[in-house]
């Protein structure tokens, strides 16, 4: 089967990503469609607005197919760790196509920019390497580097959050072929809505003011966040657990953290009497090297208890969150195939025999669900990750997740 494969966070899942799942499969032809979504945290360190196994049915419901989990160790981590985690699990469930959204849309120009700087890769970065060294944050120091090196006419190109991400993606594909579809209204750190499109950002903004998104996102989308309203998760939920994370940690422990550099973990230490709110965390720990989204994943890992030698090691998995009846068929060729490398999991408590890499691995995502629980009040028991299982879009089928 013909499958396209789409690397999100759905946070939520808006029109924005239901235009760029219909063009996806108009422009590839797929029979199927797969998901890569990040789980309890985000790529920037924070709670997603609802949980995994939520957003996942959200997206099924909306029209992909098949909705599995990129591990917390990549789907919580810069860039390229992201891009190498999604495109991993997309390989290897055999889809045909990967698309991304993309400020260019301009899949010709993004490549040849991309093998640009694979040739130029050495020299990038030593670039980066300097000036990071000299004090400039990474986004920074890589995108002037860039500049420097490859040229101002890629400027247009490089100054853009998804374009940047493309090119990540780009970098680790070697099987499916890329597809871009131009982003859409709103850019991606923009608050206010354009139309009928804003910013994953700007809708949990207007829900935290108390806005009407009803023309922002899908109808189902619209019904599911009223439905689970109580249960809408932001930043602010993890101070708490944050300030009783640091202050049972010895400062020893916060330092060998990842991404705890440059005695970031003394501050933590020194600073957590005074904070009265996450944004006072982020605020106080923030540098002109160490970027907001920087030091919000730094938290994340903090309270994770996530270790340099963790992410070294993680190994990668495809863990199914939903389906419908054609990403069931679609799942059960490629275990059929035998051309999947990486274990698939349905049902934990029952599949075993891991390496000890993917236990450790495995172990972060179990612990961040029950940190995203504790923090949401919920029965610790009854939701997690030992207990729930896969959603299936089939009324008749919905209590029986076996595949």
């Amino acid at each position: 089967m013909r499958a396209v494969g789409i690397i999100a966070e759905y946070n939520p899942f808006h029109n924005g990503h239901l235009h760029h799942l219909r063009q996806s499969m108009e422009q590839t032809g797929a029979e199927v469609s797969a998901a890569v979504i990040s789980g309890n945290f985000t790529q920037r360190g924070s709670f997603a607005i609802l949980d995994k196994w939520t957003r996942a049915e959200m997206t099924v419901r909306n029209g992909v197919n098949l909705v599995v989990e990129m591990p917390t160790l990549f789907a919580c981590n810069n860039a390229g760790y992201f891009a190498k985690g999604g495109v991993e699990i997309l390989e290897n469930l055999g889809v045909t196509h990967i698309s991304f959204g993309s400020e260019s849309g301009n899949i010709a120009e993004l490549l040849r920019i991309s093998r640009e700087m694979q040739a130029h890769k050495d020299v990038i970065n030593e670039a980066v390497r300097a000036a990071v060294k000299e004090g400039q944050a990474y986004p920074r120091a890589r995108a002037e580097a860039l500049h420097r090196i490859l040229g101002e006419d890629v400027s247009a190109v490089i100054d853009s959050p998804n374009n940047l991400l493309a090119l990540e993606y780009l970098r680790f594909m070697k099987s499916a072929q890329p597809v871009t579809v131009r982003r859409q209204g709103t850019g991606y750190y923009d608050l206010e809505p354009k139309g009928t499109m804003a910013s994953a950002t700007g809708i949990r903004k207007t829900l935290a003011d108390g806005g009407d998104i009803s023309r922002l996102v899908p109808d189902v989308t619209r019904e599911m966040l009223l439905a689970h309203r109580a249960e809408i998760m932001s930043e602010e939920d993890l101070y708490l657990l944050l300030v009783q994370k640091i202050l049972t940690t010895s400062s020893e422990e916060l330092n060998a953290v990842f991404g705890a550099e440059e005695g970031l973990g003394n501050k933590m230490k020194a600073g957590v009497r005074y904070w009265k709110s996450y944004d006072e965390i982020v605020e106080d720990l923030k540098s002109k090297r160490y970027t907001r989204t920087r030091i919000g994943r730094l938290l994340a890992m903090t309270l994770l208890g996530v270790r340099r030698s963790d992410v070294k090691h993680a190994q990668n998995y495809i863990r199914v969150l939903a389906f419908d009846e054609t990403g069931s068929r679609y799942l059960k060729e490629i275990k059929k195939s035998g051309s999947c490398t990486l274990p698939i999991l349905t049902n934990i408590n029952r599949e075993g025999g891991f390496s000890r890499e993917i236990q450790r691995t495995l172990a972060k995502d179990i612990l961040a669900s029950d940190l995203y629980n504790f923090a949401c009040g919920r029965d610790l028991y009854a939701y997690s990750d030992h207990v729930r299982k896969p959603f299936r879009l089939n009324a008749e089928a919905e209590a029986e997740t076996e595949i």
